[in-house]
């Protein structure tokens, strides 16, 4: 491991942006794609034993309490020896050898972006709403200095019908998203760039 290496593992919670081939090495491996679910899913620190026994049930599909020992032995063993390391190499995945407990790390923010969890939807939502405000503001200012022949009513019932349209549009898109991953594996809920999905 050259010197850049060891200074990016020394600095678990450091903030950058990951390349695609980088995600790719994350997330091409299934119990890798299960770590991060977990992580996601819990939003918090998560205990390694706790994520084994997991990781082993979903493996196994079967429910938590049926997790043999030697089931989540083989897991937490695998984890620790190689998946652990994998992820925080590459600088996604904190893990505290002390407390024994795995989290994400700060610079895992701009990695989250690759995630699709059941908490999002297919179009950035975010984006279209913050355009749409620069949009109404840009339209009621053009009819405050009378360049738009509306009145401030008329334009108040345009710019709140688009948010209207917008915000249902919102709402059956996530709707849809929730009903494609019921019932399915976290592997089916990760995803990177234009909708390529880890099989």
């Amino acid at each position: 491991m050259n010197t850049t290496q060891s200074r990016e593992r020394s600095d678990p919670t450091r903030s950058r942006a990951f390349s695609e081939q980088e995600v790719y090495d994350a997330v091409k491996n299934l119990r890798r794609r299960y770590v991060l679910y977990s992580l996601n899913r819990a939003q918090e620190s998560v205990e390694l034993g706790e994520l084994a026994e997991q990781i082993a049930a979903w493996e196994n599909n079967i429910p938590r309490d049926a997790v043999s020992p030697e089931q989540r032995k083989s897991v937490y063993s695998a984890l620790y020896q190689t998946h652990l390391p994998k992820l925080e190499n590459i600088g996604i995945v904190s893990y505290d050898r002390d407390s024994k407990r795995v989290s994400f790390t700060d610079g895992a923010e701009d990695f989250e972006l690759y995630l699709a969890t059941d908490a999002q939807t297919t179009i950035p939502w975010h984006k279209l709403y913050v355009g749409l405000s620069a949009f109404g503001a840009i339209l009621i200012a053009l009819g405050w200095i009378g360049l738009v022949p509306a009145s401030g009513f008329q334009l108040a019932v345009i710019v709140l019908g688009v948010f209207a349209v917008t915000a249902i549009a919102h709402f059956y898109d996530r709707h849809c998203w929730q009903r494609r991953f019921q019932g399915a594996t976290p592997d089916l809920a990760v995803e990177f760039g234009e909708n390529r999905w880890f099989q």
